[in-house]
């Protein structure tokens, strides 16, 4: 029996980690408490040279038993709207003004997995694109029951390096 290798990302770009917080919270959220999908981008040293112009495509995509529940698009240009661009290692996330955003106005557990691609242009020719996905789902709670209101927004959010507190692949 052959068994086929996945591929999760091209050579210059690969997610490092994910995670769904609110504010120390890492794991169960009320259904109206603010939410951020986060993820880590390791980029090759040589990304930022490999083109002139470039788009950036992130989708925070969340699931329930395996079907598609959420998708939020951010796309923008590369240089100028990627969070942490021109970093090698950093973070990208939406901010959701209550987790029944992500889950469907639903309590239970849902999976959050991101992928992100970018098309590039050298001298009006277009590029290899490169891109990433998430090589594992990451799963959260979202609870029926909370303490705190939240709102229906949506922005998109990000540094350089690793936000404070954000639990890496090691832990």
């Amino acid at each position: 029996m052959i068994i086929a290798d996945r591929t999760f990302h091209s050579p210059l770009c690969r997610i490092s980690w994910t995670d769904v917080v609110h504010g120390t919270q890492h794991s169960s959220f009320g259904l109206d408490e603010e939410v951020e999908l986060r993820f880590g981008l390791n980029l090759d040293q040589s990304f930022w040279s490999s083109f002139e112009t470039s788009q950036f495509f992130a989708q925070f995509c969340v699931y329930r038993f395996g079907e598609l529940v959420k998708r939020f698009d951010h796309s923008g240009d590369t240089r100028q709207e990627l969070p942490g661009a021109p970093a090698t290692q950093i973070w990208i996330g939406v901010a959701l003004g209550g987790a029944e955003q992500a889950s469907g106005t639903r309590a239970g557990l849902v999976q959050f997995r991101p992928q992100i691609f970018f098309l590039r242009q050298n001298n009006f020719v277009n590029l290899k694109p490169e891109f990433a996905v998430a090589p594992h789902d990451h799963a959260f709670m979202v609870d029926q029951f909370s303490s705190v209101g939240g709102s229906g927004s949506e922005s998109l959010v990000g540094g350089v390096g690793i936000p404070v507190g954000t639990p890496t692949p090691e832990n």
